[in-house]
């Protein structure tokens, strides 16, 4: 089973895509741009550079992945715990991570440099999501994911079922659609819905420097950084940081 999963997360991320710009387009919550067709291809043909170099780098990761569990490298090694507690602390101390690095990469500067292209399109959509930096990829992706299984100790079969969740839900929470209202709320409250991730990419600093979690909301809530339940300006237009080397946002 878990083999099976780790095989197909490439087809459910392409399946993803298909789906959720299948849906946009049908059923976009805001108002598409004029130029859309030709910013999409360019956004799936940087994904595109963007997957084969996570392909690259994932191989790294299984390594880490392997000899960790090996060598009984991280926390989750040295604690006597079943099985499956074992798998959710896996899971949990993984977004926390994830949630850390993803808030560094809003504070240092350095990080931001490579992150702010993630929050440069002007218009939601699901395909920009994986337009990154190739330098963020190696930072944010690669380098946290090998340093955090080393640390936490997380075994291959947690990481694999946090892959399944993180995957889908990357897609999802940033296309442009909207849930259903009671959807939202009750979604809201475990994980990183679209409405609620909607507000990290406001044109309001306040607002970008919040709700920073990859999976759940949990750590947002927990350590203060959620807000607003709606942006208080609309997310039509995304702030554009297209200047990395100063943090100079929309006013």
């Amino acid at each position: 089973m878990i083999e099976l999963l780790a095989h197909i997360q490439p087809i459910v991320l392409i399946i993803m895509l298909i789906i959720m710009y299948g849906v946009e387009n049908l059923f976009s919550y805001l108002p598409k741009p004029a130029n859309r067709n030709s910013q999409d291809l360019r956004n799936f043909s940087l994904s595109i550079l963007a997957l084969l170099l996570n392909a690259v780098l994932s191989v790294l990761v299984v390594m880490v992945l392997e000899l960790a569990a090996i060598h009984q490298w991280g926390l989750l090694n040295r604690v006597s715990l079943p099985v499956q507690a074992k798998i959710v602390a896996g899971v949990l101390l993984f977004d926390f991570g994830s949630y850390m690095t993803h808030y560094l990469q809003h504070k240092v500067p350095f990080f931001w440099r490579f992150h702010s292209k993630h929050h440069s399109p002007l218009h939601l959509s699901s395909s920009p999501e994986l337009s990154l930096r190739p330098m963020d990829i190696v930072l944010a992706q690669c380098l946290y994911q090998c340093v955090a299984v080393v640390l936490t100790g997380i075994s291959p079969t947690a990481f694999v079922f946090y892959s399944s969740i993180a995957i889908p839900l990357l897609i999802l929470k940033h296309s442009n659609i909207k849930l259903p209202h009671w959807l939202e709320n009750a979604g809201r409250l475990v994980i990183a819905t679209p409405g609620w991730h909607k507000i990290h990419h406001s044109s309001c600093k306040p607002e970008t420097d919040s709700h920073f979690g990859d999976v759940f909301s949990i750590w947002d809530r927990i350590f203060g950084t959620c807000g607003q339940k709606k942006p208080l300006r609309s997310t039509d237009t995304w702030v554009n940081v297209r200047k990395t080397f100063s943090r100079k946002w929309v006013t």
